[in-house]
């Protein structure tokens, strides 16, 4: 009787994080299809995924349109920043890729090098906004830029996350694609905690060195 139960609560909880998952890669993808506003949905998606994991926070749509409108302005901005930032350094690469001299071959490995910079910041920057580190701007792409260099390998991780299931997801169940944000969050919040308890210990490290 009693391992009928627990399987009926471990039934239960499967099916609750799943359709949360579902839930929120759906209104991520929702929220971003002006895709101006695409910013502050990552930010909602990142701190609704936090609050239904680690604060037993079981209404997470509430959490992300609250997160959404708090940091509207902030991520609208970092997005905007980004997004113009891409679409330079993709052109860029479009046109020295297509010449074959020495320059057109270092001018094109150093634009691929700057688009890996802008992908390690994106992984990163949402989250900080959503953890209210900062309100500023400038502030928050040094934070991102900052942490993804010093953790490096798990930073990666992130990266590797997301292109996994988008591709898996594209190739394979290609129906499934809106709510693939959803599962991205879920399996970046098993690395991102990692992330920011080596921060603040490598922090700390500084602090005492300096005193």
């Amino acid at each position: 009787m009693r391992e009928e139960e627990n399987f009926n609560d471990i039934l239960t909880k499967t099916a609750g994080r799943l359709t949360n998952i579902v839930l929120l890669g759906f209104f991520t993808v929702l929220c971003s299809l002006p895709v101006v506003t695409a910013g502050a949905a990552f930010t909602a998606l990142n701190s609704a995924t936090k609050a239904y994991l680690y604060k037993n926070e079981d209404k997470a749509l509430r959490v992300f349109f609250a997160v959404f409108k708090k940091h509207f302005k902030i991520s609208t901005i970092v997005w905007l920043i980004n997004l113009a930032a891409i679409a330079v350094l993709v052109w860029d690469l479009v046109y020295y890729r297509t010449g074959s001299s020495t320059i057109d071959i270092l001018a094109s490995s150093a634009v691929f090098t700057l688009l890996l910079f802008v992908m390690y910041e994106i992984s990163l920057i949402f989250v900080i906004i959503g953890e209210e580190v900062s309100n500023d701007v400038v502030d928050c792409f040094k934070m991102s830029l900052r942490m993804a260099m010093h953790h490096f390998w798990r930073t990666s991780c992130l990266i590797l996350i997301t292109g996994a299931v988008f591709s898996t997801v594209y190739y394979f169940f290609r129906g499934l694609l809106p709510f693939s944000p959803g599962l991205i969050a879920y399996l970046s919040w098993q690395i991102i905690p990692e992330i920011f308890k080596a921060e603040k210990k490598r922090l700390k490290a500084l602090e005492n060195q300096n005193q």
